[in-house]
């Protein structure tokens, strides 16, 4: 029983640390976006608000969302970080369900605003970006919740089943 722990603990441990390694790289790619597009479009004014939210939707929210999930699990508070984390998924519902109009009205205002146009090749071409395009980024979160998926289950598996936590990682999996 002992031996079976100590293996749960490691693989357990392993997980936690891969899920905060990958959420670091998520919110690095996020924070691209947010820093690059969302903040700077909403100052600047190139594209109207309802179009700004058409693209974005609750994007700078799930940025923050993650950052509060990274700050828990820094600290080895993985209980609290997956809570509040939880209490976020309904953002990531409405991402998804807006996903399609995002890159609809986004491909729209390429073909109809040549001042976003530019400003959309001019953030892309930073050092930052590596080539990678806003295209390639807006569906971050939705590829993100699914890997979310993989690694809840993994540390339920391997979470002792008499522990407070694993009540609530088996209560988190089906909402994700």
């Amino acid at each position: 029983v002992e031996d079976q722990r100590a293996r749960w603990e490691r693989k357990r441990s392993r997980t936690a640390k891969e899920l905060l390694e990958t959420e670091h790289k998520y919110l690095e790619q996020l924070d691209l976006v947010v820093t690059y597009f969302v903040t700077i479009l909403k100052a600047k004014g190139t594209l109207k608000p309802a179009v700004l939210e058409t693209v974005f939707g609750p994007l700078e929210s799930i940025y923050s969302a993650s950052h509060v999930l990274s700050f828990h699990l820094e600290r080895g508070n993985l209980g609290p970080g997956l809570e509040s984390f939880c209490q976020n998924l309904d953002l990531y519902g409405h991402y998804a369900e807006n996903l399609e109009q995002a890159n609809k009205t986004l491909k729209e205002q390429l073909r109809k605003n040549k001042s976003f146009r530019r400003f959309k090749k001019l953030q892309e071409s930073r050092p930052q970006f590596q080539g990678r395009e806003l295209e390639d980024l807006l569906p971050l979160p939705l590829q993100r919740l699914h890997q979310y998926k993989h690694f809840f289950r993994d540390l339920l598996e391997n979470t002792s089943p008499d522990s407070a936590e694993h009540l609530k990682l088996a209560s988190m999996i089906p909402p994700v």
